[in-house]
């Protein structure tokens, strides 16, 4: 039997320490007979986060390598219904559309699952928190003493979400500020592009533009279409690395705009979808440690050896000669570099990486 006061708390709790959230799930189905609960963050027409019980996780995994979530009516229907509780597969699907719907058809029979209940849940940090409840194979579908039992827990989760989004404002703050310390001016952005945060330096920095309703923008409009694209991948279910391009507003004024999504599955259920945008200033007249250049594009070894060369004004075939490598292979990586920093020709990754600054000595 399980506790219902200490399942409260643990609601709480996980709000502050979202590693807990698996376990609080499971604690939620049990009360009403199963161990398959998984919990989303959804903002318009995707997700942002997501945590499930053990028993469903490789359910949400399939979910995702399925691409269920575009093609299902059970989450439309459920946040069509605005239904301030939760509700049975039932009651907004008839019987057959459940039976044909792809949850059911091609990811709920392979795992043995069947009767489901779910609620959506307004909150700060998305458009709706999603709490998904599902039987295996041979139970029956849920009473409405059990919806009434789950309803007891939504005002809990309800506050857990508002409690967690304000940490998250809390924590995203601290970022951008403990940035600043390093003269680096950065913001927290949503897919929309909308400020959620930004240190002092991001107020007067060139390359930056302010926009209507708390948005931003970069004066560089490559660079703009490259930060389109790398906030549109928020939503993507699969993790990002950081995604680094060239910002220019003019010859002698460039920088690198960094941008560092919020992992992926295994990200924060209120923390998805949201990126830091962190803008590196070009400065220095040199060009910069190979180090430098791996750690700010993520660059392979050799790609990183071969931008250096091309900010020293090598061409492929002093390049292939110097490293010992064919020319074929030495495209290939300019190829590769360009991709990365953002740029269209050999010039431009040289006038992008020729004032990036050298690091100190080793002592």
């Amino acid at each position: 039997m399980v506790d219902r006061e200490g399942l409260i708390q643990d609601i709480y709790e996980a709000a502050a320490l979202p590693e807990h959230w698996p376990r609080v799930l499971e604690q939620i189905g049990r009360t009403v007979g199963t161990r398959h609960a998984v919990m989303g963050a959804r903002r318009s027409d995707a997700w942002t986060g997501w945590t499930a019980s053990e028993p469903f996780q490789p359910v949400l995994t399939a979910y995702f390598d399925r691409d269920i979530e575009r093609t299902t009516q059970i989450t439309p229907r459920l946040l069509a219904a605005d239904h301030p509780g939760f509700l049975r597969q039932t009651d907004v699907l008839t019987h057959e559309e459940w039976e044909a719907d792809s949850f059911r058809r091609d990811l709920s029979r392979d795992f043995g699952l069947n009767h489901a209940a779910a609620t959506a849940i307004q909150v700060p940090s998305a458009d709706f928190l999603v709490v998904h409840v599902q039987r295996p194979e041979g139970q029956p579908g849920l009473s409405d003493r059990e919806l009434a039992t789950l309803d007891s827990f939504r005002p809990h989760i309800a506050r857990a979400g508002l409690l967690a989004a304000r940490w998250r404002l809390q924590r995203l703050s601290a970022a951008t500020e403990a940035l600043a310390l390093v003269g680096l001016p950065a913001a927290v952005l949503d897919r929309n592009s909308r400020v959620l945060a930004a240190n002092a330096l991001m107020e007067g920095i060139a390359h930056v533009r302010w926009l209507a309703r708390e948005r931003l923008g970069l004066v560089d409009q490559h660079a703009q279409g490259l930060l389109q694209k790398a906030l549109a991948g928020l939503f993507e279910p699969v993790g990002q690395s950081v995604q680094s391009f060239a910002s220019r507003v003019s010859t002698t004024d460039a920088a690198v705009i960094h941008v560092v999504p919020t992992p992926g599955r295994s990200r924060d259920v209120f923390d998805g979808g949201l990126a830091v945008l962190v803008v590196t200033p070009v400065t220095a007249p040199e060009a910069p440690d190979a180090q430098v250049i791996r750690a700010l594009f993520d660059l392979s070894p050799g790609e990183a050896r071969v931008a250096r060369s091309l900010t020293r004004g090598q061409t492929i075939d002093q390049i292939a000669n110097s490293s010992g490598v064919t020319r074929e292979t030495v495209r290939s990586q300019v190829k590769a570099v360009m991709a990365k920093t953002g740029t269209t020709r050999q010039a431009e990754v040289a006038a992008l990486l020729a004032g990036l600054p050298k690091l100190p000595p080793d002592r």
